[in-house]
């Protein structure tokens, strides 16, 4: 394996100039080699041309060779993002390393060198993508790790090829309904995760004699609700999120247009003026933007329930003595708890027959059984085929709990316009809990900023 952890940011202004210019500066990045030394690898010499050979005379005997032409070597490139790298936490990043190894082993035809890319913005994987395609298509990877809110736009860009009929039968067959729902856009599948990350909720057993299902067990309680409010990068929580979504609202109509339930929004913003006035939910939350931030204040004893994510349930499990994972708590009992999954996937991107059947067997490397239960033991995340559930889950209650939420959650939003619904969700959503605005005001202001 070959890593080349630069960036490569100078590719976006070389577009601007001549096609060949573009193909020389793919060609000049320093790859740093997995060996001892470390140095570069030297690029293989072109082979040299034969002499012309002249027709022999009648008679004269001919010497025919009997060498036989070594395979050629296929080179598979690969983009990934850091925590799927040689770059990731120490064991993840042994790992990916020596899955690669492994499959170079069993296909010793096949060299994989592997580029290291941001996730998202200027420079990431989708944005390379577009921007290789259109100016250097001859510089495109084979294999490409994306977030999972990328695949709509990249399927729909043609710029990641369908797995279906292609990525192995029984791996198919094998993933969870969720790693589907992940994997799916407009019924085909474009991606395979490698792991899902999601949520739940967690409550301390002293403060609640029984699961605080319900928005009422919460706020019948005098005890603080914790959860990240602050959501990322703009955008709506996954709580605020997921209870949406429970409360019975959308985010597109049947026709895939963006839409705002004022109905299922004001319903959840209620909740939150609630449990605000009984401080329930204090500024805290609004500070927060991943569940880690909050969990030293649940661990302290200052909150009986908190949302939580799957990664650090099973990092700290060992410290929760009395502490309960539950779903995510909704409106009343004609609503379905949801969550809201994450993940990495594995894509494929040249569309050239040959080199699919190498990259696809590289894909199916990593999706292996024994390698996928490995990865997301590594990671604390939850595996995508059932057989490598299995392998973790064994008779593990916590396990069974994670197959009830994975069965009705779903994937982050990742339609066209979600951006612009996601910021003005999380707005309405400060509004309320900072206190500026009930929840009737700040949902129409939602409303009404949506329609503008």
């Amino acid at each position: 394996m070959i890593f080349d952890k630069t960036f490569l940011y100078r590719l976006a202004g070389a577009v601007l100039l001549a096609g060949a210019a573009l193909l020389m500066f793919a060609c000049q990045g320093v790859a740093v080699s997995n060996t001892a030394t470390g140095q570069d690898s030297a690029p293989t010499p072109p082979p040299t041309p034969l002499p012309a050979v002249n027709t022999p005379r009648a008679g004269t005997p001919v010497l025919e060779s009997t060498v036989t032409p070594e395979e050629e070597t296929l080179t598979l490139t690969v983009w990934t993002v850091e925590a799927v790298s040689p770059m990731a936490g120490e064991e993840a990043a042994r790992f990916f390393e020596q899955t690669v190894q492994d499959f170079e082993l069993a296909n010793p035809n096949i060299d994989v060198k592997v580029f290291l890319k941001k996730p998202t913005g200027k420079g990431g994987v989708l944005d390379f993508l577009r921007t290789s395609k259109k100016a250097a298509p001859a510089v495109l990877p084979d294999v490409v790790v994306m977030q999972a809110t990328d695949l709509n736009q990249a399927f729909g860009e043609r710029l990641i090829q369908p797995l279906d009929g292609k990525l192995d039968r029984s791996i198919v067959q094998d993933l969870l309904p969720a790693s589907r729902r992940v994997g799916t856009v407009n019924e085909k599948l474009a991606g395979v995760p490698l792991g899902i990350e999601m949520e739940h909720t967690v409550y301390n057993t002293g403060v609640f004699t029984g699961t605080p299902i319900y928005w009422g067990h919460v706020l019948g309680k005098n005890t603080r609700y914790l959860f990240p409010a602050k959501g990322v990068n703009g955008l709506v929580n996954d709580v605020t999120l997921a209870q949406y979504f429970s409360a019975g609202g959308e985010l597109v109509d049947q026709e895939g247009t963006p839409k705002i339930d004022d109905r299922a929004l004001n319903a959840v913003l209620t909740f939150y003026e609630q449990a605000r006035s009984n401080a329930t939910i204090d500024l805290s939350s609004l500070e927060a933007g991943t569940t880690e931030e909050l969990w030293p204040e649940y661990l302290a004893g200052r909150a009986g329930i908190a949302q939580l994510s799957v990664s650090q349930y099973l990092t700290d499990r060992g410290l929760l003595n009395s502490t309960q994972p539950s779903a995510l708590p909704v409106e009343d009992a004609g609503k379905t708890p949801s969550g809201i999954m994450h993940a990495w996937v594995l894509t494929l991107v040249t569309d050239n027959i040959d080199r699919q059947d190498a990259a696809l067997r590289l894909l199916e490397t990593f999706l292996d059984t024994e390698n996928n239960a490995t990865w997301n033991e590594i990671n604390k995340s939850i595996p995508v085929r059932d057989s490598s559930y299995q392998l973790l889950a064994g008779d593990d209650p916590y396990w069974l709990f994670l197959t009830e939420q994975l069965n009705t959650a779903r994937p982050e939003p990742r339609f066209t316009g979600y951006d612009r619904v996601g910021r003005i969700l999380q707005q309405a959503v400060e509004q309320v809990i900072g206190g500026e605005a009930t929840a009737a005001e700040a949902t129409n202001t939602a409303v009404d900023a949506f329609t503008q």
